[in-house]
């Protein structure tokens, strides 16, 4: 009994912990990825959410992997904008950086120099990765929901199949004993 009132109490505080909701998205050009990647924020925010929003986030393009450590300390057309009721990116029709205003981005950060980042205008469009000096086309933005679940999701079923093996085990031994 006290194995089980130790097990629930650890499930609460699991419980009790901020979890967050998880996107993968894709930007495909007739039906190809040219670019993946996932963000995470805080389950229950709602309307539209920028990088600092974001709990975690990672794109891949032209073979260069960006996380939001990454995406920090860049200062050139730094855009994301996820609309959390209507599940798209929304565009910034006029970001501002090294080689001036007025270019349209669904998702970008590049450094100042233009020698690091990514850089994706609204559907369809163009995306040019600046490491590599590598960019091309697309022609659809896809967003869904995340496949990996949470670390307290994790936490939260371990603790009940080990709750669900425990029971068990215990009403075994007190059918032999009985």
């Amino acid at each position: 009994m006290l194995f089980a009132g130790a097990a629930f109490a650890a499930s609460m505080l699991i419980a009790g912990a901020a979890s967050a909701t998880s996107k993968v998205f894709e930007y495909d050009l007739g039906g190809s990825a040219v670019a993946t990647g996932s963000f995470s924020y805080l389950t229950g925010a709602t309307g539209v959410l920028g990088y600092g929003d974001l709990t975690a986030f990672s794109v891949t393009v032209s073979g260069q992997t960006y996380s939001l450590a990454d995406v920090g300390p860049l200062t050139d057309y730094i855009h994301f904008a996820y609309d959390t009721a209507a599940n798209v990116f929304v565009v910034d029709p006029s970001s501002c950086g090294f080689a001036g205003c007025g270019f349209q981005s669904s998702l970008s950060a590049i450094n100042n120099s233009g020698t690091f980042g990514f850089f994706f205008n609204g559907a369809p469009g163009g995306y040019q990765e600046y490491s590599t000096a590598v960019g091309g086309t697309f022609d659809t933005i896809k967003i869904g929901a995340g496949g990996v679940p949470e670390p307290a999701t994790w936490a939260l079923m371990l603790g009940g199949f080990g709750l669900i093996g425990a029971t068990l085990r215990r009403r075994r031994e007190s059918l032999v004993a009985a």
